[in-house]
C-alpha cells in the first residue's frame, strides 16, 4: 500500500540482513507467517474479509486475515515488485501497481484495464473512500489524479520542487496530501487541484503521509527518524513523534482515529497516543526493516511486513495500556495472589495446570478491570 523509494529498498534488504535478536516477553503475535519471496504492499478490503499482498516477484494475493490462508492469486500481474494496492469500495475490483504500471482487476483475477501514464516506478496508489477517484506516484515531482469511472489521467499535480512518492487522499475525498523530498507536507483541494496549505517540520525526506479517520489530522514519517502529526484546521505541528533509531517508513491510524502505529528500518513498530503524543509500546519482535502497516477494522489487531519475508498479524492487547499506565499495582495485585504462585512443593501436574486455567481467567479479569478504568480516564 504504500512506499518503497529505491534507496529504501536498498537499505532495507542490507538491514534485512543484520538481525538484532530482539525479543520480547509479550510480543502480542497473533499470527506471522514467512514467506519465500518479500512481500512489498499490503493493506485491507473495505469489510475486513481479504488482506490485499503485493509481492517482489510482480505477483498478488488476497489472504485470509486471519489464517493466511489464499483465497485468490495472480502470478506475474507486474514486471517487478507490486509496490501499492487498493480495494475499491464496493470491493468489485483490485487496484495494484508496480514498475510504472497500473492494473485493474475483477475479484476473480481477471485483468481489466492499464494505466500507463507513469514514466517511473510507482511506489504509491490509493483509491478514495467515494470510489471516484485515484492518486499515485513515482519517483518524480508529480503524483497523478485519475478518474476511477472512466479509467482516465485527469492531472498531472505538480508543486513539489523535489520527488514526491507519500500521497493520500483524505476520508471526505475533499483534500489530497502529499510529501516528498523538498521536505514539505502539501494539501490539495481535490476539486480545484490547487494546494491550499504547506506544512513544515521534517529535516529530511518524508516517506509517507496518512490522514486520520476523521480527516482532521495528518501524519507524516521522515527519514529524520520522526513522525509528526498535524492539526489541519490550525495547520500546525500538534506532535512530535521522536522513539525509532532509524528512518520512518509507515504510519497508520486505528480506526477510531485514537492510536497511531510506525514501522521503521530500526526493525521496531511503536503505537503512539494520538491525543497525547505518548508512546504506549514499543513491538520489538521484527528481524528486518517494516516496510508496511494496516490496521483491521476492527481496531484490536494490525497487520505488518518485513523485509525478513514475514507477514505478521499484531493483537492490539489491553496489557499493553494496562502496563503502560498500571504496571506497579497491576504487577503487586498478582504477586499478592496465591493463584498466580508458581509449581508448588508436591503439587500434581493435573492440579498445576487446573490451578493456571483459573489462574489465566482470573488474570484476565484484572487485565479488564485496569483497561475500563483506562479509557474511563482517558475519556475525560
Amino acid at each position: 500500500m504504500r512506499i518503497k523509494c529505491p534507496i529504501i529498498v536498498a537499505l532495507s534488504l542490507m538491514l534485512g540482513t543484520i538481525s538484532t535478536a530482539w525479543a520480547q516477553e509479550d510480543s502480542y503475535i497473533l499470527k506471522r507467517q514467512l514467506f519465500k519471496v518479500p512481500l512489498t504492499s499490503i493493506n485491507i478490503s473495505p469489510d475486513g474479509l481479504f488482506l490485499l499482498s503485493g509481492f517482489e516477484d510482480g505477483s498478488f494475493r488476497l489472504l485470509d486475515p486471519h489464517s493466511f490462508e489464499v483465497k485468490l492469486e495472480v502470478l506475474d500481474a507486474h514486471y517487478k515488485a507490486v509496490n501499492a494496492m487498493d480495494m475499491s469500495p464496493k470491493m468489485d475490483f483490485i487496484l495494484t501497481a508496480g514498475h510504472s504500471s497500473i492494473k485493474l482487476w475483477d475479484r476473480s483475477g481477471k485483468h481489466l484495464f492499464d494505466w500507463n501514464d507513469h514514466a517511473t516506478t510507482i511506489w504509491n496508489a490509493e483509491i478514495s473512500s467515494d470510489g471516484q477517484w485515484a492518486v499515485s506516484s513515482a519517483m518524480n515531482k508529480t503524483f497523478l489524479l485519475w478518474d476511477v469511472n472512466n479509467n482516465a489521467l485527469v492531472e498531472r499535480m505538480r508543486g513539489h520542487e523535489d520527488v514526491c512518492i507519500a500521497v493520500c487522499i483524505s476520508p471526505d475525498s475533499r483534500l489530497i496530501a502529499s510529501g516528498g523530498y523538498d521536505l514539505t507536507v502539501r494539501i490539495w483541494d481535490l476539486e480545484t487541484r490547487q494546494v491550499i496549505s504547506q506544512l513544515h517540520g521534517p529535516s529530511q525526506d518524508i516517506y509517507d503521509v496518512e490522514f486520520s479517520p476523521d480527516g482532521n489530522l495528518l501524519a507524516a514519517c521522515s527519514k529524520d527518524k520522526s513522525t509528526r502529526i498535524y492539526g489541519l484546521k490550525e495547520e500546525k505541528l500538534l506532535h512530535l513523534l521522536n522513539g525509532h533509531s532509524d528512518l520512518v517508513m509507515e504510519a497508520e491510524f486505528s480506526p477510531d482515529g485514537n492510536y497511531l502505529v510506525t514501522g521503521s528500518a530500526d526493525q521496531s513498530i511503536i503505537l503512539w497516543d494520538v491525543l497525547t503524543g505518548e508512546r504506549i509500546h514499543q513491538f520489538l519482535d521484527n528481524d528486518a526493516t517494516v516496510m508496511d502497516l494496516v490496521f483491521h477494522q476492527n481496531g484490536q489487531s494490525f497487520y505488518s511486513i518485513s523485509y525478513a519475508g514475514d507477514l505478521t498479524r499484531w493483537e492490539v492487547d489491553p496489557e499493553i495500556f494496562v502496563l503502560k499506565y498500571y504496571e506497579d499495582p497491576y504487577r503487586e495485585e498478582l504477586a499478592a495472589d496465591p493463584i498466580f504462585e508458581t509449581k508448588r512443593k508436591g503439587e500434581s501436574k493435573k492440579d498445576y495446570q487446573n490451578r493456571m486455567a483459573k489462574a489465566a481467567v482470573k488474570k484476565s479479569e484484572i487485565i479488564a478491570r485496569y483497561y475500563d478504568q483506562y479509557l474511563s480516564e482517558r475519556a475525560k
